[in-house]
């Protein structure tokens, strides 16, 4: 194998990275927090401040109203400033709100695109210094909401849609700048708003199993499977995949 070869097979399992996960702490973001400092890498977690107390003692933590347009580029000014640069940044915040078409409110609609939509490319903006200094990657948590209908959950549906269409356009631009820009596109994986939702339902057992059952796997994904995903999508291994839609369905929206 030659050194070119090497260096590609190897991607960066050697270099410490600084990393910005957004939202999720007590989710999917929390246990990527996690997986991330074990391989010895840097962590920032920005959350609202009831994910400060689920966020991992090692991170930076930095507490945000998700839904403040101007939050992302202060975070990433206290980045800047702290002198360490930014390898990579991922947004995992999500907003779900479910009602029948008859009771949405505008209110409700202009949240979830404040966080679903607005708040990711935002974050890509303030973003887009640093780390095309560091020649990064950004990493978009979505949902296979992205790719079917569900009802009453308009703004959902909608905005991860259109994080599609803001997935392209951002690999597109910043592609040639060396800054990789992808989407994973979870199922259903164990994570507290998951089973919050099951909770929710007259027989959580039943409607859990009747789910499963339309899985390929058979079960709901673990948030650990999830994040080992995205760690790859975030390192070196990964260095030509720019553009792309990762479903961690267990092959559900394959059938």
């Amino acid at each position: 194998m030659s050194e070119k070869e090497t260096r590609y097979a190897l991607g960066d399992l050697f270099a410490v990275k600084t990393h910005l996960i957004i939202g999720g702490s007590a989710g999917l973001g929390g246990v990527l927090a996690r997986a991330l400092i074990a391989s010895g890498d840097a962590v920032w977690l920005a959350d609202d401040a009831q994910g400060a107390a689920s966020a991992p003692k090692a991170v930076r933590f930095h507490g945000m109203d998700l839904a403040d347009p101007l939050a992302p580029q202060k975070l990433c000014g206290e980045i800047a400033a702290d002198g360490h640069g930014l390898d990579s940044v991922v947004v995992a915040a999500t907003m779900m709100h479910g009602a029948a078409l008859e009771q949405w409110q505008a209110s409700d609609w202009d949240r979830s695109a404040a966080i679903n939509l607005r708040l990711p490319f935002l974050a890509a903006q303030a973003a887009a210094e640093m780390l095309t200094q560091s020649k990064g990657c950004i990493v978009f948590v979505s949902s296979t909401a992205t790719l079917r209908g569900k009802p009453d959950t308009h703004g959902y549906q909608a905005t991860k849609a259109g994080l599609a269409g803001l997935l392209r356009s951002l690999a597109a631009e910043l592609g040639p700048r060396g800054v990789r820009v992808n989407m994973v596109l979870p199922g259903w994986i164990d994570t507290p708003q998951t089973n919050a939702f099951w909770a929710s339902q007259s027989d959580p057992a039943e409607a859990r199993a009747a789910m499963d059952a339309r899985i390929p796997l058979r079960r709901h994904g673990d948030a650990g499977e999830a994040a080992a995903a995205i760690a790859w999508l975030l390192s070196g291994a990964a260095s030509y995949v720019n553009g792309a839609m990762l479903p961690l369905d267990g092959g559900e929206t394959a059938v």
